[in-house]
Order: structure tokens, then C-alpha cells, then sequence
């Protein structure tokens, strides 16, 4: 075995160790591939660091190879045929970490041999039979799940590996269709499991049936970290109900994407949101009213992410956030798509928590000179890092003077960003 080939094989077999990473970056520096050595090292750095501390929001838009790790997809194992494939970021600390299992029937022949080529610890699986799930169930390599996204129902996967003690070491479930009607009893039954008392994260996206009986099921658990709902029909009773229990009671991360909350939903999260709540996300939560109260909430006082991307927020709403005093933790923004206008963006930087912010999103808001001129008269915020533009739907000139004014952390872009 040649010594590359030992100091991977000692990071497959210590895949939550940093050390043999870092052992590895220098061998490569020292064998002439520094660049790749340096994003071992900045991706060691980057799953250390909070999403909204510099580095992080530098690596984001300024570095977005470390993140994406674009560069370096050849370094990966190929993967054969369509029955497995890497994740679109197939990369954390490093090395490859997210597959794609579409033929988990396969398990043995194509999946667990890659175990031993790199230190894999997310997998999202299609279906398979209840066979299947208990010989992946079975496998040595189940100690090095680390988070499983279950791409149909997760109701026969979930049976044969809860009880399993080597699954002890999965953080995060994903559940990409939780439309099943039997998706409460499945957690329920999850959280009487050793694998639901050492779980620390749940996802939803898209289930509409049975989603009050779902959000009982989940507060027969213990407290979680993180909590996301995508698509999945929450309304402000559901947050009275999942508020009520402890499940919410210690959640660092609570998400909602394209949820109907409405305002009686801000109001609810005014009053009863956690407040270990570091990142929230309330995108398109289609309320003009609420913002009131959810902005003078003492409940924001711990958020450092905050994410409103896709509401249409008028010049009275930006200006009540403006005002905030509830937001004195903030770091990091998200208004892409908001309808901001001139105004909106005027009171933006004149928010009570600008000064702190070290990222700041204001895509697809429409600016003129004037909304231009606003930010040109606004202070910089000592620690911002990124203040992100739309490239298109600004001039030459009006992106040069931003520029001036904001240094390095102006950023223009064109397009989505793939994160």
C-alpha cells in the first residue's frame, strides 16, 4: 500500500477525526498539490465555522469552490452506470461525503465498497424492498452515517434500521415526500427507537395528510436541534401545536420554506419562538401583516441568520424590521426577492442591526439611482463581508461606485447561485 493510499484508508476508518485530513493535506503540499491541499484545509476550516461568521460568507461568494469543490470533482471515485452518483456538493471537509443511492439492491456490490475509498456520511436512498433495508441495515458501514435522506416513503428503511445500535451516529433525516398517511406513526415509532433518541435533526418536504397528527407525533420526542418544513401546508395552529410540546423547546435551526403561515404565523413565532433560535427561515410565508409584532419580538434576540427571501415586503413592513430592536444578534440577512424597492432598501441601511450584519442578500430587488444612492450614503458595516447585488439590474457606473464604497464585499451576480 503506498502511503497515499494508507493515509486515505486512516481517514475512511476515522471519518469524524480532522487530524489524518490534515495529515493528508500536507502530504499532498509536500508532493506538489498545494491547491488541493489548501482546500482541504479550508473546507477542515469551513465545517467549523458558524454559516454566518466571514469566513463562511467568503467562502459563500468569494471562494465558492471551497465550497461547491468544482475544482476538484476528478479527485472523486468515478461512479459507474445511473445506479449511484454523487450529491450536487459532494464534498464536506475535504473528501466525498453525499451520494445519491438510486439501486440500493446494489448495496453490496457497488455502495459499500466506496466506504473504503472515501469518508462518505450522507446518503440519499430511492426504494428498495424490506430486504434490502435489512441487509443495509446489517452493514459495518452503517456506524459511518452521519445523515439519511429518504427520497420516497421512509417507512421500511426507517423499521430496519431504528433499533440498529451502529445507526446511533446519524445526526440528520430527510424526508423528501412526507405525504404518507402513515408518516406520524412512523415517527412516533422512530422517536421509541434508540435512533430517535440520538437523532438531532428532522426535514420535511411536501406532505399535506395527516399533518397535524404529524406535528403531535413529533412532540411525543425529545428536543431537537433542527427542524425544517418545505411545502408542507404549516399554518399558524400547526406552530401552536409544535410550540406546545418540547420537541421545538432547544432548536438551534428552525426552517420554513413555502409554508402558508400568514400573519396569525408571524404572530404565533413573535410570541412563542425558542429562543436558542440561532438561524430561522421564512421564506414565502405569504403574509403583509404579522411583521409587527414578529419584529419587536423578544423571542429574535438570539438570531444571527435570518432568512425572508421571497416576500413581498412593503416600504411600511421593511421599515418596521428596520426598526427592530428584537434583531440585536444579527449577522446575516436574506431579502432576495423581497419587492424592496428604493425605500425598502433605505431602510435597510439605516436598521438598528446594519452595523452588525457581515452578510447582506439583496437580490432581485428592483433598485434606480436612487436605491443605488442610498447604499453609497450608508456606513459599512465593520465586519461585512458580502453585500450581494444583482449584476444585470445595475449599471456600469452604479456597480463602480459600489464597488469603491464597499471594497471586496460588494459582490454582482447573474443568476441563481447553486446553493
Amino acid at each position: 500500500m503506498s502511503d497515499r493510499d494508507a493515509l486515505l484508508s486512516a481517514i475512511c476508518a476515522q471519518p469524524d477525526e480532522d487530524t489524518p485530513r490534515l495529515v493528508f493535506a500536507d502530504y499532498l503540499e509536500e508532493h506538489d498539490e498545494a491547491a488541493r491541499a489548501a482546500f482541504i484545509r479550508d473546507q477542515i476550516r469551513l465545517a467549523q465555522t458558524p454559516p454566518w461568521e466571514p469566513f463562511a460568507v467568503r467562502c459563500r461568494w468569494h471562494a465558492p469552490h471551497v465550497v461547491s469543490g468544482a475544482p476538484f470533482r476528478s479527485t472523486l471515485p468515478k461512479l459507474e452506470g445511473s445506479a449511484l452518483a454523487w450529491g450536487d456538493m459532494p464534498f464536506r471537509r475535504g473528501f466525498g461525503w453525499s451520494v445519491r443511492v438510486h439501486m440500493p439492491a446494489l448495496w453490496d456490490t457497488l455502495v459499500e465498497p466506496l466506504f473504503d475509498r472515501q469518508p462518505i456520511g450522507r446518503l440519499m436512498f430511492w426504494p428498495t424492498t424490506l430486504d434490502d433495508w435489512r441487509r443495509i441495515a446489517a452493514s459495518e458501514c452503517v456506524t459511518r452515517f452521519r445523515e439519511v435522506a429518504f427520497a420516497t416513503s421512509p417507512i421500511e428503511p426507517l423499521f430496519a434500521l431504528r433499533d440498529r445500535p451502529a445507526a446511533a451516529g446519524i445526526t440528520d433525516l430527510y424526508f423528501a415526500r412526507a405525504s404518507g398517511a402513515g408518516m406520524p406513526e412512523v415517527i412516533e415509532d422512530l422517536f421509541r427507537s434508540p435512533l430517535g433518541h440520538t437523532a438531532r435533526g428532522l426535514h420535511f418536504h411536501t406532505g399535506y395528510e395527516s399533518l397535524s397528527a404529524l406535528v403531535d407525533a413529533l412532540n411525543t420526542g425529545g428536543p431537537l436541534a433542527r427542524l425544517s418544513f418545505s411545502n408542507m401546508g404549516i399554518t399558524a395552529e400547526h406552530l401552536r401545536r409544535l410550540f406546545a410540546g418540547p420537541v421545538a423547546s432547544e432548536l438551534d435551526g428552525l426552517h420554513f420554506t413555502n409554508e402558508p403561515l400568514g400573519g396569525d404565523g408571524l404572530k404565533v413565532l413573535a410570541e412563542r419562538l425558542p429562543g436558542a433560535v440561532r438561524e430561522l427561515t421564512l421564506t414565502g410565508f405569504g403574509a403583509r401583516e404579522g411583521l409587527e409584532a414578529f419584529a419587536r419580538s423578544d423571542r429574535l434576540a438570539g438570531v444571527k441568520r435570518l432568512d425572508l427571501s421571497g416576500n413581498r415586503l412593503s416600504p411600511r413592513s421593511s421599515r418596521l424590521l428596520s426598526l427592530s430592536h428584537a434583531l440585536p444578534a444579527l449577522r446575516a440577512i436574506n431579502l432576495n426577492s423581497c419587492h424592496l424597492l428604493d425605500k425598502g432598501v433605505r431602510h435597510v441601511t439605516q436598521a438598528r442591526w446594519w452595523h452588525g450584519l457581515v452578510e447582506a442578500d439583496l437580490r432581485n430587488n428592483t433598485l434606480s439611482p436612487a436605491g443605488v444612492r442610498h447604499l453609497l450614503n450608508a456606513p459599512v458595516p465593520p465586519d461585512l463581508t458580502a453585500l450581494v447585488l444583482d449584476r444585470d439590474g445595475l449599471g456600469a457606473e452604479s456597480r463602480a461606485a459600489l464597488q469603491k464604497k464597499f471594497g471586496a464585499a460588494a459582490v454582482f451576480t447573474a443568476g441563481e447561485v447553486p446553493w
